[in-house]
């Protein structure tokens, strides 16, 4: 057992050198072998449930955005986590029973279509991702039928596509539920969880591409504050950290760009970002860069004049100090709503300090007053997805503050206070002020790394960054 500890200590000591600046992530994706590994790891979960144990796997089907135009396709994460196929209309089935259980099914070929929207993947691109077998739909059906009948289980792992649901169901059910007949009775599993739970612990291979992520969004982040300081509209500010973006490698954003100036940043999710810029006011920005199918997720706010007015650094101040005190509280055997309290807890007893709640701070702690101008958890998972998988909940019982933080797992720590203009029984001074200060930690053995601490959290970093000529 020491040595598997000094070996994961060992990897975590030389993390640092994932945050070495390459800004040219174009095309980066990890290895075939790494959707080999997590094939293997799920083939060991599969076999746990017993002989006969089939599990389907569909990739994200296309979203038509209006008319005939579809949206930029981007694959399912569980489906791209299992195989490194990133076109639609593809399924993945994994045979437990088989010296070769992995088959890739994947779309039609199709001369003309491909001669507007690219080559298509085909049997021998499959087979060249690691398949054991592939096959092409309109055949590749007779496939999925045989396969579902010859099994006792099936593990099916779907997150969007509701007509494959459908016709899956049929398969498994062709009489209904309750079929009349014991030799079609099978058992189906939803097995959505169990990828969930394999993709929680990062892999020092996926970590990387994580900072990689991070560093593209740190960069765009610094062109759009300095973009802020002439910029007259919230939509010139959040154009500046997506074209940076997209020029380092970023084909996708993790989520839609927040940009919120004034009174826009108390809408926890304002996507809009189309608003007149108040000069003497705060700008929220809360961005992330997708890099090989994985996201950071940061958020700053920073004074559009370049500096703070005495409420908006008494706000950002409780703020960060909230988030100081979360950070604290990540380390492996921690909890992961430990660093909520902790912030929510610091937010509380300054806002009465403020005056801007009254009363006895533990009652007021205790009555959740600070709940109305907080909003929001301090933490999520985060990975291939913004708001990543794995269960929050205590696995070993039922914790009231959940799971048990491990090394590995990476989160965002992301306190925030907003007073929107109009808030009844608050001072006007602080009406129209958000404050949002979000990282992307990682837990290691010995606590936490901030995989974005070089982007200036301080009031005097961000002052002296929008004040620099750079």
């Amino acid at each position: 057992m020491l040595h598997i500890k000094i070996m994961f200590l060992l990897i975590f000591l030389a993390l640092p050198i994932f945050s070495q600046k390459r800004y040219e992530f174009h095309g980066d994706r990890l290895p075939i072998s790494f959707f080999a590994g997590n094939r293997q790891r799920l083939i060991q979960e599969l076999k746990k449930m017993g002989p006969g144990t089939l599990a389907v796997i569909k990739s994200m089907p296309l979203q038509f955005r209006n008319g005939d135009t579809t949206h930029a396709y981007r694959q399912d994460s569980d489906f791209y986590y299992l195989t490194g196929v990133e076109e639609a209309e593809s399924v993945a089935l994994i045979n437990t029973d088989s010296d070769k259980p992995y088959t890739l099914l994947v779309r039609a070929g199709d001369a003309r279509r491909e001669r507007y929207d690219g080559a298509r993947l085909g049997v021998n691109g499959a087979l060249a991702l690691g398949a054991d077998r592939a096959e092409r739909f309109p055949e590749a059906d007779k496939v999925i039928q045989k396969a579902i009948r010859d099994a006792k289980r099936i593990v099916f792992i779907n997150n969007f596509d509701d007509e494959f649901r459908k016709k899956i169901l049929d398969i498994v059910y062709p009489l209904g539920s309750d079929n009349s007949s014991a030799g079609m009775k099978k058992i189906l599993v939803d097995g959505r969880n169990l990828v969930g739970e394999m993709r929680l612990i990062k892999q020092p291979i996926e970590i990387e591409m994580i900072q990689k992520a991070v560093d593209a969004t740190i960069e765009g982040h610094f062109v759009a504050m300095k973009r802020s300081l002439n910029a007259t509209n919230e939509g010139q500010v959040a154009g500046a950290f997506q074209g940076r973006v997209r020029s380092l490698g970023a084909r996708f954003l993790g989520y839609d760009t927040i940009a919120g100036s004034h009174g826009n940043a108390c809408t926890l999710h304002y996507i809009e970002n189309d608003k007149k810029i108040s000069r003497d006011q705060l700008f929220l920005m809360d961005a992330g860069a997708e890099i090989g199918f994985y996201t950071a997720d940061i958020t700053r706010t920073w004074p559009v004049d370049g500096t703070y007015s005495d409420e908006q650094a008494q706000i950002y101040r409780l703020v960060l100090g909230a988030q100081e005190a979360a950070f604290l509280t990540v380390k492996p055997g921690a909890r992961i709503r430990d660093g909520h309290i902790a912030a929510m807890r610091y937010i509380s007893d300054g806002l009465v300090d403020l005056g801007i709640l009254k009363g006895d701070k533990e009652a007021v702690f205790i009555s959740r007053a600070w709940a109305n101008i907080t909003m929001h958890g301090t933490s999520h998972w985060l990975g291939m997805d913004v708001h990543d998988t794995g269960s929050y909940l205590d696995l070993q019982g039922s914790h009231p503050n959940g799971r048990i933080l491990e090394a590995g797992m990476v989160l965002t720590v992301e306190p925030g206070l907003y007073i929107p203009i109009g808030s009844p029984g608050i001072d006007e001074k602080w009406h129209g002020i958000g404050v949002r200060i979000e990282d992307d930690l990682l837990v290691t053995p010995a606590g936490y790394q901030n995989l974005s601490e070089k982007l200036p959290r301080s009031i005097k970093e961000i002052e002296k960054f929008l004040k620099s000529k750079d």
